[in-house]
């Protein structure tokens, strides 16, 4: 198991880290429900990636915001 993924589980607005990479997929990240990637994909909360440098990276602080409210949209 990588302490990295690991390290990335333990972010507050995770809420599932699942390696597939064996099976041909990505590193899928899923965060918790009020969070969202900031992305041209307004509201996603799902996103997958290749390698765990860009997992890292895309999991940041940084990378993600809290959604709007559901009144608020």
């Amino acid at each position: 198991m990588s302490k990295t993924l690991d390290a990335i589980r333990k972010q507050p607005w995770i809420s599932a880290v699942d390696d597939e990479r064996e099976d041909g997929s990505s590193i899928i990240v899923t965060l918790k429900r009020e969070w969202e990637f900031c992305s041209e994909d307004p509201g996603c909360g799902v996103k997958g990636f290749d390698t765990v440098t860009e997992a890292r990276a895309g999991t940041s602080r940084r990378a993600v915001q809290l959604s709007a409210p559901a009144d608020a949209k």
